[in-house]
């Protein structure tokens, strides 16, 4: 025969059970809305496609979108997992903003963007669908925000890089995304971890042969090209050094390294100026080292200007 005392703690587990079956039907229909409003965004990039691409889309079509589309992002397949570790960052031989070389430590692991952010990727989230993207909208204008283009690229491509934004821009475009995965946090990287990942553990100026990695002045038959196509560094990251420059979340500061934190630097607490790295299709190879910094007013767009994304675990 039950005591009571028994019934009590088999109550109890019954409860507790009940519980733990409701958490995670709860996270998996979160993982469905999830995936839902990503695959929606996509399809509604492929819909609006150029030459209307849908149903009858081929399968070099559907292998592009899912290596280089918004899927990539989502399921973490565009992504390289960056380790925590220490680099000297700057230069000895560049400008006077390179100086001194330093000692830099990142202390947490990150998720940084294969590839830059493509054409097909900006325009799944910000979409030439309106009526889909009526709120973001209304939300950007009560910001007194300009409404920014599904697709402002100057040189057109779904697998190109997306030039042509502002850092303002790009605000818009991330929070945006971050609305589309609740259990990611998308955002730039820092000027200090996107030299750390673009070094991958070397010291020299480039990754490698810069012809081999990178499409700048010399190669790129002066316009940008498809990501990916040139050889990956260490890490598994393409096109760090040239094809679009790339803005981080930093203010500039021409002084900031000769008293910047040791441990994770998150750049000046303010200023004018936003930093971008990496060189670009229209650089010279000078400009395309790892330790080159250049920056501008975060409103102005440039057809050699774009992305790269970080993300991390919400």
């Amino acid at each position: 025969m039950t005591s009571p005392s028994q019934k009590k703690t088999m109550f109890i587990l019954s409860c507790l059970m009940l519980t733990s079956a409701l958490i995670a039907i709860t996270v998996v229909a979160q993982q469905d809305v999830d995936e839902h409003a990503m695959v929606k965004a996509d399809k509604s990039f492929i819909g609006n496609a150029p030459g209307g691409e849908a149903a009858g889309e081929t399968g070099a079509r559907v292998q592009e979108e899912k290596q280089y589309g918004l899927k990539a992002l989502y399921d973490g397949s565009g992504f390289v997992r960056i380790p925590a570790g220490e680099f000297m960052m700057g230069s000895r031989d560049g400008s006077g903003d390179e100086r001194p070389v330093h000692r830099v430590r990142i202390s947490r692991s990150f998720e940084m963007g294969k590839f830059e952010v493509t054409q097909a990727q900006w325009e799944a989230v910000m979409g030439s669908n309106r009526a889909a993207h009526a709120e973001p909208e209304k939300e950007s204008v009560a910001l007194g925000e300009p409404v920014v283009s599904s697709n402002p690229s100057h040189f057109k491509g779904s697998t190109l890089p997306v030039e042509n934004v502002s850092w303002d821009d790009v605000q818009q475009f991330l929070r945006r995304l971050n609305r589309l995965d609740s259990r990611h946090t998308y955002r730039l990287p820092t000027e200090a971890e996107w030299e750390y990942a673009c070094r991958a553990g070397s010291t020299k100026g480039y990754a490698g042969s810069l012809d081999r990695v990178a499409w700048y002045q010399a190669n790129s038959g002066g316009q940008t090209q498809p990501v990916g196509q040139k050889q990956p560094n260490a890490w598994g990251l393409y096109d760090m050094h040239g094809n679009v420059l790339e803005w981080v979340q930093d203010w500039y500061g021409h002084d900031y390294y000769g008293n910047s934190p040791a441990t994770d630097p998150q750049g000046p607490k303010s200023g004018s100026y936003r930093v971008y790295r990496g060189g670009s299709w229209y650089a010279s190879a000078a400009d395309c080292q790892a330790a080159f910094r250049s920056f501008d007013l975060p409103g102005n767009r440039y057809y050699s200007l774009g992305l790269r994304l970080v993300r991390t675990a919400k």
